[in-house]
């Protein structure tokens, strides 16, 4: 028997998003971001964040729903209007739901990703992702993610020895990687335990043995790496660029997405304060991404 869960939805305009998405992530097993870009869309200008939360945890997350939404309008930022729904939900529907939603679709010059129920033949030269999401973000069906795959591809030549996964979601980004860098070993990480272990499947699917997962955050993974790919919030990136040096090795190369197009150039200044420099960028629709070196 699947194990129930109660779902909350809030729905808000897209500029709170990421600031309510932080809060009730904070409480619960993680959140999905919706907005005109992800393969659920929701309306222009408008985000939808799914979250599952145990029971008994319900009542603290709807008390911290409030409680952000009073803090966005002290900020001066627009969070009306604003909807919040509940319901129980079973394990199985979240894994369900992406098969009306989630088809092969191909990403960059060479990558070819599918899902189990959507797996077309690869032809010549397909860089081949296996994957399903379970309840982790990544599908190479939201920008941000298709961003890093592709600045991630223009170093295809670059030699990587060590890489980082920061986030990594469904691991879809560690496989990419892997498929860039046979030889390369890497080490994917999330705070989300759900996230991690989506991950391991998806990197036993893709029969990749080269990546080590962990469940943390930044200061519990080794460095240097030749590469790091972060596809989090431009927030986090921001407060955690100052730690980035240590986990770089000189000469490597950051991927960072997650990155809405009026917020890179905060980034950006972080992480050249950090001692990085700014060596490619790509913006698709209002999202970007930047690839960073460090000196």
């Amino acid at each position: 028997m699947s194990e129930t869960w109660v779902e909350i939805v809030v729905e808000l305009p897209r500029e709170a998003a990421d600031v309510m998405a932080d809060a009730v992530g904070s409480l619960t097993e993680g959140v999905e971001i919706r907005d005109s870009d992800t393969i659920i869309r929701a309306g222009a200008g408008r985000a939808v964040i799914v979250s599952q939360c145990r029971p008994e945890a319900e009542a603290e997350v709807l008390d911290e729903i409030q409680a952000a939404a009073r803090r966005l309008k002290d900020a001066g930022v627009a969070i009306d209007p604003l909807s919040v729904r509940r319901r129980d939900a079973h394990e199985e529907e979240w894994r369900d739901v992406w098969k009306q939603y989630f088809r092969a679709l191909r990403v960059g010059k060479t990558f070819l990703i599918r899902p189990s129920w959507d797996a077309p033949a690869a032809g010549p030269g397909d860089r081949v992702i296996d994957l399903d999401p379970g309840r982790a973000f990544g599908t190479g069906g939201h920008a941000s993610t298709r961003l890093v795959i592709a600045l991630a591809e223009e170093l295809a030549d670059r030699p990587v020895r060590r890489f980082l996964d920061l986030g990594c979601g469904s691991g879809i980004l560690s496989v990419a990687a892997a498929r860039l860098w046979p030889t390369a070993r890497g080490v994917a990480v999330d705070v989300d335990g759900e996230a991690v272990a989506t991950t391991v499947e998806n990197l036993e699917r893709n029969r990749v043995t080269s990546v080590e997962t962990r469940a943390g955050s930044l200061d519990a993974v080794p460095g240097p790496n030749d590469l790091v790919l972060a596809n989090i919030e431009a927030g986090v990136l921001g407060e955690l660029a100052g730690q980035f040096p240590a986990h770089v090795a000189p000469g490597g190369s950051v991927i960072l997405s997650g990155i809405l197009t009026d917020q890179a150039d905060l980034v950006l200044g972080a992480f050249q304060a950090a001692g990085f420099t700014l060596e490619a960028r790509r913006d698709e629709d209002e999202w970007a991404a930047l690839r960073l070196r460090r000196g």
